[in-house]
């Protein structure tokens, strides 16, 4: 396969810049979903330099990010100099370096500066490693009564005795007037979107000047848990009599906009796993409106400690739900699980505490042939050897879109069920495309393996066949004759087009007077039957207007008139010097090739202007993804352009 080519030598060059010893210190999934998401963004072409320069990039943050919080402000000197104006969701590391109160009131105020990175803690005292300059500028803080029982109650005694760290976002400073010399007072206002800094002495990354003070006990007293293994395990009831958390992140969803208590508010959740229960237990922590702040704070793999949450459901089957509530207190320790700094491969792979094979970094490429059950997070290229129609899943929760699509990689041939959105995404593939699957599970069904992929599991997919970057760039593929195109197989050639072939046996617009179009439904791509099924007539006056349509694929009835689409059913007829074959185009591809879109088609006025746009293509040499394919109980070769660009156009913008 040519993605799997590019795929080998890409790494390679990628280990080479970042000076690994081998390939395969690069996990093969986090390259393939990386390449796949890069060629994605660069759909009208990209060079291989530029390639490898981004993959180079990504990898660099990944293991950066392990580490050190890079986007980190550690200084309030922007708060300080009114001509430095940090925006709003920037994010501040902290150091409480003392607490006081207001003289007079009960108001608790913290005195803050910028708290040194554990990389710049680390480089202290070292020979010919300077140390990075902190800002020593200080500045007061209002205490939101939120944080009042850790400087008050007993079971927090000391917290604050080793100058406590903090990340915060949304910070504003309020100016409190003339002081000494007629210097203004700026005091930092209250900020709900705080956590504290916790660590551990079995942090390989905490340095050793920062080992005399770390929170074991305040782990075991307010959480009941301590590190140990490599993972948190319960060791005690907690003494702070309160509902708390502490959990390991496992994804940040994006923020959206809903419905709450009769109005509009944002909202985000963020996916986590109790670790410490037996078996592991899934959480979902919901935060509304101004909380929703706090993911700039987190990242996944960070373990998120939440006092005084809001407990919204603990449904047995199901996740637990909490909320962030108004008094929630937060704290976090970060990048404990990722303790090396690469992003460690793994050439072998055990089963994790839920009792599942975890391969998100397994450091080779895996096949068909090597699922087994309760696999998770599997990356996988396959070819699609068919898809179903939709066969919705009914039971006393409601209905869900499933589809089945069956693979074949070439060690093995699986069947995959695909939930939800998912789905309906992946009810618009073709046979015989070559596709890139990311995030996908095992289980065993009547002793047979089945995959499986939903939103819940943040599946992904990248159609390597349609990759319009691929096909534009001038040297990320190679061409094969057509004569030697193998009788199952994705590859790129070059050809000039000999002769446009209408091919619609299927209803469509009565202004198409060459067959040339048809009508299928937007979500599925495939082609609709009109509702009333007593009227045969293949063209149709007006379908939009006087007709409704069923989508037999997606099992939906008299769909919307925005629904339903025209599109173009054309072959062709194609020559590269070496064989002259006939071919079916992919309705994307077609329209690259007719440069036009099938509504322009449709308003041509008469057939001999039809003709024409059709005759215009003929003799001009494209650049083609074509897939080559026997369809399910058939002997018979199918050939499918599934994307297209004028071989003029390769390389010509791939360079920047």
């Amino acid at each position: 396969m040519e993605f799997d080519g590019l795929l080998q030598g890409l790494r390679k060059e990628l280990a080479a810049c970042a000076c690994l010893s081998s390939a395969d210190d690069i996990p093969w999934s986090w390259a393939a979903t990386a390449v796949g998401n890069i060629l994605v963004e660069h759909a009208s072409g990209v060079s291989r330099t530029v390639l490898l320069t981004e993959l180079e990039e990504q990898w660099h943050r990944v293991v950066s990010g392990q580490v050190l919080q890079a986007d980190t402000h550690r200084t309030v000197e922007p708060f300080l100099a009114r001509a430095v104006q940090l925006p709003p969701d920037s994010v501040f590391g902290l150091i409480i370096n003392k607490i006081e109160t207001i003289p007079g009131t009960k108001i608790w105020i913290w005195r803050v500066a910028g708290a040194p990175a554990p990389l710049d803690v680390a480089s202290r005292n070292k020979e010919r490693r300077p140390r990075r300059r902190l800002a020593d500028a200080q500045l007061e803080a209002f205490v939101h009564q939120r944080y009042y029982p850790l400087i008050e109650a007993t079971e927090f005694g000391g917290f604050f005795n080793s100058k406590r760290t903090v990340l915060a976002t949304g910070l504003r400073v309020a100016d409190r007037g003339g002081g000494v010399g007629g210097h203004p007072v700026h005091t930092l206002l209250p900020t709900t979107s705080l956590a504290f800094e916790l660590r551990i002495k079995d942090d390989p990354n905490l340095p050793d000047m920062l080992r005399a003070h770390t929170d074991e006990k305040l782990l075991k007293n307010i959480f009941g848990v301590r590190y140990h293994g490599g993972k948190f395990t319960k060791c005690a009831e907690p003494l702070f009599n309160a509902d708390q958390l502490w959990c390991r992140i496992e994804y940040t969803g994006s923020v959206e906009r809903v419905t709450h208590n009769g109005k509009q508010v944002d909202c985000l959740t963020i996916e986590c796993v109790l670790e410490h229960e037996d078996p592991e237990t899934a959480v979902n922590i919901v935060l509304w409106e101004d909380a929703v702040a706090m993911e700039r704070l987190v990242k996944p793999d960070y373990y998120i400690g939440l006092l005084c949450p809001v407990i919204v459901s603990q449904e047995p089957g199901n996740p637990v739900v909490v909320e962030y509530g108004s008094q929630t207190i937060t704290f976090m320790i970060c990048g404990i699980r990722n303790s090396t700094p690469t992003y460690a491969s793994q050439l072998s792979i055990a089963y994790n505490g839920a009792g599942f094979l975890d391969y998100r970094r397994y450091a080779h490429k895996l096949q068909l042939c090597q699922c087994r059950k309760d696999m998770i997070h599997l990356t996988l290229v396959a070819r699609v050897v068919a898809v179903s129609d939709n066969m919705p899943y009914t039971d006393s929760k409601g209905s869900i879109d499933r589809y089945a699509v069956r693979l074949d990689d070439g060690t093995a041939v699986c069947d995959m069920t695909l939930w939800g959105k998912t789905g309906r995404l992946a009810s618009r593939l073709l046979p015989g495309q070559l596709v890139l699957w990311h995030n996908v599970e095992t289980t065993v069904e009547n002793g047979d393996v089945i995959l499986n992929g939903s939103d819940d599991d943040r599946t992904l997919f990248f159609n390597i066949s349609e990759m319009s970057g691929v096909v534009v760039s001038a040297t990320l593929c190679n061409y094969t004759s057509l004569a030697q195109l193998p009788r199952s197989a994705n590859r790129y050639a070059k050809a000039r087009i000999v002769e446009v072939i209408p091919a619609s046996d299927h209803i469509r617009d009565a202004r198409d007077r060459l067959s040339t179009t048809t009508l299928v439904h937007t979500l599925c791509g495939r082609r609709v039957v009109r509702s009333d099924k007593q009227h045969s007539s293949q063209q149709l006056e007006n379908p939009t207007d006087f007709y409704y349509f069923d989508c037999p694929s997606c099992a939906i009835s008299n769909l919307k008139t925005e629904d339903v689409v025209t599109v173009f059913v054309i072959r062709l007829k194609i020559d590269d010097g070496t064989d002259t074959i006939v071919v079916d185009v992919a309705a994307a591809a077609a329209m690259g090739i007719l440069h036009a879109l099938p509504e322009q088609f449709l308003s041509l006025p008469d057939q001999n202007e039809q003709q024409d746009m059709l005759a215009e293509p003929m003799g001009r040499e494209i650049v083609i993804s074509i897939t080559s394919y026997c369809a399910p109980l058939s002997t018979e070769r199918e050939i499918r352009i599934d994307a297209v660009c004028d071989a003029g156009e390769v390389g010509a913008t791939s360079l920047v």
